[in-house]
């Protein structure tokens, strides 16, 4: 897993005020908890914070005030509904030799055969929860659907890890390669379309039958 460094500070308050004023200095409360620790109130910088969520590094350095480095990770990060920008994070101390839990990205490489005949690729799931010691979780599963054709599903029972277990059902897909529905509709209305014409057709030929019959009386 690939490690980074976050800097926090101590924040000796607490509430709903000195959250807000800590927003808008740049900064987002955070809480800082481990096993057999005293958890810790903190605040750590918005743009420091929004670069390690996008670069989904899993492992921290989380650097105090005091120099002292502890080993983390972000286990969540509230997100305001209407800015989207962190409100609050939570963020738990690990060792190394113990088995953590975490949720790690799926990323999907190549485009699907099946979408190049007119299928629709969905990626149902975007992330996994698994669990293994931190230096043998991967930064993100990667699934080659290069070759998956209309129908093909990969579920996660497809995507074996060295070293790691899912915590998120095997069974789940994982991504789908289907049909649009239009296209079915369209063919029904082109089997509808024929069918009507063959009526059509069959009653023409017996109305002709019957007034051929009529005159050879």
């Amino acid at each position: 897993m690939p490690e980074a460094t976050l800097h926090a500070e101590l924040r000796d308050n607490a509430g709903s005020q000195i959250a807000k004023s800590l927003r808008r200095n740049g900064r987002v409360p955070a809480i800082y908890y481990a096993h057999g620790e005293d958890s810790k109130a903190l605040s750590v910088d918005t743009k420091e914070l929004l670069r390690l969520m996008s670069a989904q590094v899993n492992i921290l350095n989380l650097i105090l005030p005091d120099g002292k480095e502890h080993k983390c990770i972000i286990k969540e990060v509230q997100i305001h509904p209407v800015t989207s920008e962190p409100v609050h994070a939570d963020i738990m101390g690990i060792k190394m030799t113990e088995k953590i839990k975490i949720s790690i990205p799926i990323i999907l490489q190549g485009t699907p055969l099946g979408v190049r005949e007119g299928g629709i690729l969905e990626h149902s799931l975007r992330e996994v929860e698994v669990e293994g010691l931190p230096l043998d979780i991967p930064e993100h599963l990667d699934v080659d659907v290069s070759e998956m054709q209309i129908g093909d599903v990969i579920a996660l029972t497809d995507m074996p890890i060295d070293k790691v277990r899912f915590i998120t059902d095997e069974h789940h897909p994982v991504v789908h390669v289907f049909l649009p529905k239009v296209v079915a509709v369209e063919e029904e209305v082109e089997e509808e379309d024929l069918e009507g014409e063959e009526g059509e057709e069959g009653a023409e030929g017996t109305a002709g039958a019957t007034e051929e019959a009529e005159a050879e009386k």
